[in-house]
């Protein structure tokens, strides 16, 4: 079976725990390069499929679960949406604003554990914690969620608290776009870890809807590195059951 990431070194397959995603940040760094799952661009499929996140609304509160230093947060910003983003490592975090060219604020937040970035005149927040010690008591819920990579790369012991947690965080009528993978995991331990739909459909259970949105092979650019043979991303919109 092959091994996480060789940026992620774990204490056993398929666990990545916070020192760990630290370490891979770092490592990519001391090398001159970005962690292999961070994105350069705004991601293709937020940018194709925003209309259908949004419904076309303006304005709008986001999400940005284990944002690493996605470059879509100020993109969405620039569009006049307000971001808030969760990220346990503290150096991604200050890589975001310094590449993005914002002069953050930072200050304590005890009430997640941990620390508070704020940029572009608060429109784009982003809190230094275990994701698990953010809740709706924090900033209220959300209308949209952009899950690129966070519910893949959390452990799979977690992901029925990840979804719970997901379910208080949006609003009503909020929708969360979400790339999972899918590949054989009798090859790759993960992270990220292939999500099989019914799984997911089983964890949302009746209060949550999926419906598919996008795929995309990635095998050419993943597979080699991890040495499966095939391994793909789909892309669902989840909102509330009608």
């Amino acid at each position: 079976m092959a091994q996480p990431q060789k940026d992620l070194p774990s204490e056993y397959p398929g666990v990545v725990k916070l020192p760990q995603w630290e370490q891979g940040w770092q490592k990519a760094k001391d090398a001159g390069k970005d962690p292999q799952f961070h994105n350069q661009g705004v991601h293709d499929m937020l940018s194709k499929h925003l209309e259908q996140l949004t419904a076309s609304r303006s304005g709008l509160k986001f999400l940005f679960p284990l944002c690493g230093k996605a470059v879509d947060m100020k993109w969405l910003a620039d569009q006049g949406h307000t971001i808030v983003g969760v990220e346990g490592v503290d150096d991604a975090v200050r890589q975001f604003f310094q590449e993005s060219a914002i002069e953050p604020t930072v200050t304590d937040a005890p009430e997640v554990k941990g620390k508070l970035y704020q940029g572009l005149d608060g429109r784009i927040s982003i809190y230094v914690c275990d994701y698990f010690n953010f809740t709706s008591q924090i900033q209220g819920q959300f209308d949209a969620i952009w899950d690129r990579g966070a519910f893949v790369a959390i452990n799979e012991e977690d992901q029925e608290k990840y979804i719970k947690m997901m379910k208080t965080l949006l609003k009503p009528d909020g929708r969360c776009l979400m790339e999972i993978m899918q590949y054989d995991p009798s090859l790759f331990a993960g992270p990220p870890h292939n999500i099989p739909e019914e799984a997911l459909k089983k964890l949302l259970g009746p209060d949550l809807c999926m419906t598919f949105v996008d795929t995309k092979d990635i095998t050419e650019r993943v597979g080699k590195l991890w040495n499966i043979p095939w391994i793909k991303t789909v892309y669902f919109l989840i909102k509330a059951s009608d």
